[in-house]
């Protein structure tokens, strides 16, 4: 079976349109908007805490105040 650049293409965007997720609805109040952010925040911290990372690490940059 040939498969063509362009086919392969418009499996691609194809198969990309079927894997999107609809975006959370917008938080209405600023309590909800300061509970979605608090929850990003968790779910951000969950996948961090899967990756090991010695305590020798050192960051690329220094902040300074």
């Amino acid at each position: 079976m040939l498969v063509t650049r362009r086919k392969l293409a418009g499996a691609l965007v194809g198969s990309a349109a079927a894997l999107a997720q609809a975006p959370p609805p917008l938080p209405r109040t600023p309590e909800e908007e300061l509970q979605a952010a608090r929850e990003q925040v968790r779910q951000n911290t969950e996948a961090l805490a899967q990756y090991p990372l010695p305590v020798a690490a050192e960051p690329a940059c220094h902040f300074k105040a």
